[in-house]
């Protein structure tokens, strides 16, 4: 059958908890990574081997449509798993991740160890949400290809956002491991830069910024008109200058700004050049709502919010109903009504918020993150305006978060806090009790444990929390 979009299949998952690249109260969703090309080329398939061939230069040359109709005729004649999983890796890159869970999935049935496959996968699930069934994948895939660096590297992410700290930052010395072991042996300039970008990743989770900003710009020398490099070294330097430690050169951390600036600007100029030459094409506006969104969230300038949205919008006009662009579009509107300044603004940036993460439930009422999200909205709201009733909805939508995502520590961390607001400093406990039981090196589980231990009289107990989270955080830098 071919693949008819745009209308993926809504899907639930079972039990699987959460995870996003942020913390309560505030959420940056990181957007998904590209295909990491582990050692060697995948095989051919003897029945179809120049569509194959052609499918694959398409998606090289980012014409992700142009791949999957050719895909789908592949897999009319010849159902082969390495054609599902290039397809999938075609859905993914235009975010459509239903679709492309579905068909890794297929890869996966088909030949059960096929690495890439549950990789992917494991990218997909990460991104929507479900970190459990994320790390499950990224755990298969190293099990079935142990050479697979990103898999250590994203692995270890989620160890690391979690407080498994020791096993996070084994995955990562292992990714970086494998990364050197492959650059010594590696040819050919993709493979070097997928590489590069795998290391990169692993020394900014790491907080070793410097390293990850030489990797970037040797993708740069790879790839002098790679967004994604752009996007990456941007993305680090302004890390680097919101952790500086107090004592940091005042005129080396406003360098690190201008570079990160720089950056982000450098990669809006190259979506835009892609933009230019193929304007039906929706992939240019996808790279350009990245590189204005990781802008916006690193130095919380309304006019990239802005930017990012019309860009956002675009790709929904050429790409109607997609779940996930109505969900970075929700993103972003929920980004601007927090740093929006003026009330008028803030307020109606929340009410687009609120629409588009409804549609996005709605449209895939399995699409954990957009729960959370929203969730977080009407939290963050409460804490702004002293409204328990949105409060209130937070604690609803993060319910349903929890009931998709029963081991997700965040979810109990923010409906925690939603009952906070609330004024339900009961409640809130348990959840913070819960958060700290499925996560015991969460810092910021004691630490909003410890509020709600003070808020209910419990003094020795909150200072117990908040100095466990102080040597948590401590364990960190």
């Amino acid at each position: 059958m071919r693949l008819r979009l745009p209308s993926p299949t809504p899907r639930r998952h079972a039990s699987c908890p959460t995870d996003k690249s942020i913390i309560f109260p505030f959420v940056i969703v990181a957007a998904c990574l590209g295909v990491f090309s582990p050692t060697g080329e995948p095989g051919v398939s003897a029945a179809e081997p120049s569509q194959l061939d052609l499918a694959r230069r398409h998606f090289d040359a980012s014409r992700y449509q142009d791949a999957i109709a050719v895909f789908d005729a592949v897999l009319e004649k010849d159902p082969t798993p390495e054609a599902y999983y290039w397809r999938g890796e075609c859905l993914r890159k235009t975010w459509w991740l239903a679709p492309a869970a579905d068909d890794f999935q297929q890869a996966i049935k088909l030949n059960p160890r096929e690495a890439r496959a549950y990789f992917a996968r494991g990218l997909v699930h990460e991104y929507q949400g479900y970190w459990d069934l994320a790390a499950a994948d990224y755990d298969a895939a190293v099990e079935h290809n142990p050479k697979l660096a990103l898999a250590y590297v994203r692995r270890g992410g989620l160890r690391w956002k979690h407080g498994q700290i020791d096993e996070a930052t084994a995955d990562l010395k292992r990714g970086i491991e494998l990364c050197n072991a492959a650059l010594e042996s590696t040819s050919g300039a993709r493979g070097t830069l997928q590489t590069y970008r795998a290391r990169a990743l692993a020394w900014r989770t790491l907080e070793q910024y410097d390293r990850a900003i030489e990797d970037c710009g040797r993708m740069i020398q790879v790839d002098p008109e790679s967004i994604e490099a752009y996007i990456g070294r941007g993305r680090t330097l302004a890390q680097k200058y919101e952790k500086a430690s107090p004592a940091a050169d005042p005129a080396a951390r406003q360098r690190d700004k201008a570079a990160s600036v720089a950056d982000f600007d450098r990669a809006i100029a190259l979506a835009t050049a892609a933009i230019r030459r193929q304007p039906r094409d929706a992939q240019g506006y996808r790279l350009r709502t990245e590189a204005h969104d990781a802008r916006a969230f690193a130095w919380h300038d309304p006019e990239d919010f802005r930017r990012a949205v019309a860009d956002c919008t675009q790709v929904l006009e050429l790409a109607e109903g997609c779940p996930t662009a109505y969900f970075r579009r929700g993103h972003l509107h929920a980004g601007a009504s927090h740093f929006a300044g003026d009330p008028t603004a803030g307020a109606s940036h929340f009410r687009q918020a609120e629409a588009d993460l409804g549609r996005v439930v709605r449209l895939e009422p399995g699409y954990a993150a957009a729960w959370h999200e929203r969730g977080l909205l009407y939290v963050r709201a409460a804490l702004g305006n002293q409204q328990p009733e949105l409060a209130l909805r937070g604690v609803a939508d993060l319910t349903e978060m929890i009931r998709l995502v029963p081991k997700g520590a965040l979810a109990y961390c923010a409906r925690g806090s939603a009952y906070g607001l609330a004024g339900d400093y009961a409640r809130a406990l348990a959840d913070f009790d819960q958060a700290v039981r499925l996560c015991p090196k969460m810092a910021d589980a004691y630490a909003l444990r410890g509020g709600a231990n003070l808020a209910l009289g419990k003094q020795d107990a909150a200072r117990a929390d908040l100095a466990r989270a102080q040597e948590l955080r401590t364990r960190t830098r």
